[in-house]
């Protein structure tokens, strides 16, 4: 369906019954894993303009898993995804008054999985259309990561994470912001971000670093490594399917970890890995 907004924001609402990822081009977008998942569930609207990056069709896909400490999913489980665009161009309200569905909702099968069968994953997908403003300078051209020997590559990744692990454990939060300059470039055309949209996301930065909270360790063989975006992104995971990165929860009973989802790339075999 096609719109005549300035400046279309794309969203997904996810319903997650169950652990989950949401992929969007092939890029995870968003993730529901641990020991949160054992009862209840997550909603929310997960913008995805950064993932998209132009004009065109995108396959999306939502992968169920079971819950934490399940080893198969259950006809209780569930997912759903609802399909948003709206405008972001105008007064505060203005994405409220213009949100329609632009796609037609998908979700697990409306009976629930059957009980007879044991699925360790089961995935829910469909195509849709977006037009947008601008062409953004993604990983649309980078390196083939996949073309790598996995092992070479997990040294690489898992160098990069630690030099970051050790900025994040001195709460170095100048130095983080640096390194994640490239992704936040991408971020701020992506969603269009305003001077004022600017510095509140910095000062959420700063004020997560102020905390000085500790770092839940990452130790090498409790990882794995993913390989996303057509080969082009590659990301750690803890085998929990956990962020690699995360400080520990200040208030742990009511609040899980602050993680801290980090995709990496190379602009040209020559260049190192950098966070986009």
């Amino acid at each position: 369906m096609q719109h005549n907004f300035l400046k279309p924001y794309y969203s997904i609402y996810q319903r997650f019954g169950c652990s989950g990822e949401l992929y969007v081009n092939d890029v995870l977008v968003y993730s529901f894993f641990g020991d949160r998942t054992q009862e209840g569930g997550s909603t929310g609207a997960v913008p995805i303009n950064n993932a998209l990056l132009e004009s065109g069709k995108y396959k999306v896909i939502g992968r169920m898993f079971p819950r934490f400490s399940n080893e198969t999913i259950t006809e209780e489980d569930y997912m759903s995804l609802d399909f948003h665009v709206a405008e972001a161009e105008g007064p505060l309200g203005t994405m409220k008054k213009t949100r329609y569905k632009f796609h037609p909702r998908i979700e697990q099968p409306w009976d629930g999985l059957s009980e007879n069968i044991n699925y360790p994953v089961f995935e829910i997908a469909t195509e849709i259309e977006v037009e947008l403003p601008f062409v953004l300078d993604g990983w649309q051209n980078s390196v083939d990561l996949s073309k790598m020997k996995e092992e070479k590559l997990f040294e690489e990744v898992f160098a990069f994470y630690n030099q970051l692990y050790l900025v994040m454990e001195s709460h170095n939060v100048g130095k983080y912001l640096e390194l994640s300059k490239e992704k936040m470039k991408l971020q701020e055309k992506a969603f269009y971000f305003s001077e004022e949209r600017k510095a509140s996301f910095q000062k959420g930065a700063m004020q997560i670093f102020g905390q000085e909270l500790q770092m839940v360790p990452m130790k090498k063989d409790e990882l794995r490594i993913q390989v996303m975006g057509h080969g082009k992104l590659v990301r750690l995971v803890r085998l929990d399917g956990t962020e690699a990165l995360k400080f520990k929860s200040p208030d742990p009973e009511n609040h899980s970890d602050i993680e801290f989802e980090v995709k990496l790339h190379k602009r040209d075999a020559k260049k190192g890995l950098s966070i986009i």
